[in-house]
């Protein structure tokens, strides 16, 4: 049997969501696709290449079409969108972010967030810098979504009370439990699009 690029993918998400990114190999994709190393290396070479494809799958699958006419709303929705594609996979937030995959399918994205704050009104500079900010700020969100902890309050109540760290006592636990992801992506993206500069 012959096999395609798309079928290698398609075996990548599935060992990606059994084994997670760092037992992601290409013996493993090979072995889910029932195939020799070598069908799965003609289309990938290394597991970089490996993971910059799956990269490029996961952004290049943002919907950028019927958005808001509102420039702001549409950054709101492409940034939501993101965050979406990326949850969508296991490690999916950690495996974009280690990856810079130049091409047409993820380059749309960051144009249609670029093209939306110009319409908004911010300038160059500013919009090119907030479109890294959006970007940034909703992968290192994602990769924490995707990594819970059994005890996210740790010694977190301990530690603030030795009086260490006057500022985070007086926020408690505002800082640790008090937002869903979900609200912390929505105040966050709120905050930068509301507070840069025009």
């Amino acid at each position: 049997m012959r096999w395609t690029l798309d079928d290698v993918i398609e075996a990548a998400f599935s060992t990606l969501e059994t084994e997670g990114l760092d037992k992601l190999t290409l013996r493993g994709v090979a072995r889910t696709l029932g195939s020799h190393l070598n069908s799965v290396s003609w289309y990938v070479k290394t597991k970089q290449t490996l993971i910059e494809t799956l990269a490029d799958h996961i952004v290049g699958s943002i919907d950028v079409t019927d958005l808001p006419e509102d420039p702001v709303g549409r950054v709101r929705m492409v940034a939501t969108r993101y965050r979406d594609a990326t949850l969508a996979h296991r490690d999916g937030g950690r495996l974009v972010a280690g990856t810079f995959a130049g091409t047409g399918k993820t380059l749309r994205v960051a144009d249609t967030i670029v093209a939306a704050l110009l319409d908004a009104g911010f300038k160059e500079p500013e919009a090119a810098r907030l479109c890294w900010s959006i970007v940034y700020f909703t992968l290192g969100l994602t990769q924490e979504e995707q990594t819970p902890c059994d005890n996210p309050r740790g010694s977190f109540h301990e530690l603030v009370a030795t009086g260490a760290y006057p500022a985070l006592s007086r926020v408690g636990e505002e800082l640790i439990v008090a937002d869903s992801f979900d609200d912390r992506f929505h105040y966050g993206l709120a905050r930068m699009l509301g507070s840069a500069k025009v």
